[in-house]
């Protein structure tokens, strides 16, 4: 027996008439206020699914745990956030055009190019700043867009991306971030949002790392040496370059000469930065989501800490340090369906996610 709330008042019949025909419920009552179903049925997520967003539909989001009886469903009201002007997202991106394209104007008129002995003026230098700026642009976008896709995929209501403009010289911009309005239903959700992001923007990634070796000056190697000792004579410093690289490297043959990359190199060597920092399984990264979809909260918490080890080691100190300080204001956001587990298809994928890592991963060690 249960009393009714005026909570769910206006809309029990449909909650119970939802959760009935999905299910086979064993019990129905309140707990605490809160209306809740004790149901026989132990394989729920496809029936679940399409009850969440029923249910979201009329105003209230239903919750399912395992408990020592089976399973149980709780369902609460929940009001949709509205829908914010475009007008910041827009700001936003048109800045971070600026500032890339700022940076990237600074890194193509680099004095360096000069030590090539090629002819380079003006015109070369706005192509170049042009490239620059398409590159990361397009690998920022497309990275945001791939969580956007996935969400609208998985009928989770999402914010336009919010671009951040960076400093001009420094880090042409700080990415994008979009913010999720609903909820996420389960953990196949859970891990599509996360890995749509960096699979879509690596895809890029790698795109602008074959652009970076077509327009690259190539150069014997002891010419080479030679311009890179000068270029760091003038306060150029160069970074290790990620396994994907030396990969591709090794599709263009001629061992005898040496790619000297313009700018749009460091446009392809920035997007594996990021694409491999976001894939780390720590919560504020897209990563945390992936892992976190198979992974119990306290092997999560374990392995985002083994993440900030390797950061620290690799060179990332500072950011590993600040995601310390951000780390334990972060909730543990599970999804609506904590009982159904991650798809089959989709934990054989983290063999792709670890793989896309190890391409990725870029120590911040100095080769010169």
């Amino acid at each position: 027996m249960f009393s009714a709330s005026s909570v769910y008042e206006p809309r029990l019949e449909e909650i119970k008439r939802i959760i009935t025909s999905n299910f086979r419920v064993r019990d129905l009552y309140y707990d605490a206020g809160v209306l809740t179903f004790d149901i026989e049925d132990t394989w729920i997520k496809e029936r679940f699914k399409e009850a969440a967003l029923m249910m979201r539909e009329l105003g209230y989001l239903p919750t399912a745990k395992k408990t020592e009886q089976g399973v149980q469903i709780k369902v609460y009201p929940y009001s949709r956030p509205k829908k914010g002007s475009m007008r910041i997202p827009i700001l936003m991106m048109t800045a971070t055009i600026a500032t890339v394209g700022a940076d990237g104007y600074l890194r193509s008129s680099s004095p360096i190019y000069k030590l090539l002995q090629i002819q380079y003026g003006i015109s070369e230098i706005i192509i170049q700043s042009l490239l620059f700026t398409i590159a990361i642009f397009s690998i920022v976008f497309i990275h945001e867009m791939g969580h956007k896709i996935s969400a609208w995929i998985d009928k989770i209501s999402a914010s336009p991306p919010y671009f951040i403009p960076g400093l001009p010289g420094f880090i042409p911009t700080f990415g994008a971030v979009i913010f999720q309005r609903d909820p996420l239903v389960n953990r196949d959700d859970m891990f599509d949002i996360g890995v749509s992001g960096p699979v879509a923007g690596f895809m890029v990634g790698v795109l602008v790392t074959f652009l970076a070796f077509q327009t690259a000056v190539w150069i014997p190697a002891e010419q080479y040496l030679t311009v890179i000792s000068s270029a760091v004579e003038e306060g150029a410093v160069f970074y290790s370059p990620p396994l994907i690289f030396h990969l591709i490297r090794m599709l263009y043959g001629n061992p005898d000469s040496v790619p000297f990359f313009m700018s749009v190199g460091f446009a392809a060597w920035l997007g594996m930065v990021v694409t491999a920092l976001n894939l780390l399984p720590i919560w504020q990264l897209d990563g945390g989501r992936i892992f976190r979809s198979f992974l119990s909260r306290r092997q999560h918490i374990i392995a985002s800490y083994i993440a900030l080890g390797i950061l620290a080691i690799t060179g990332y100190f500072f950011m590993a340090l600040l995601i310390i300080l951000l780390m334990h204001r972060a909730p543990d956001i599970a999804p609506l369906d904590e009982v159904s587990p991650l798809s089959r298809g989709r934990k054989l994928a983290m063999i792709g996610v670890i793989a896309m890592l190890i391409l990725s991963y870029v120590p911040l060690t100095r080769v010169a």
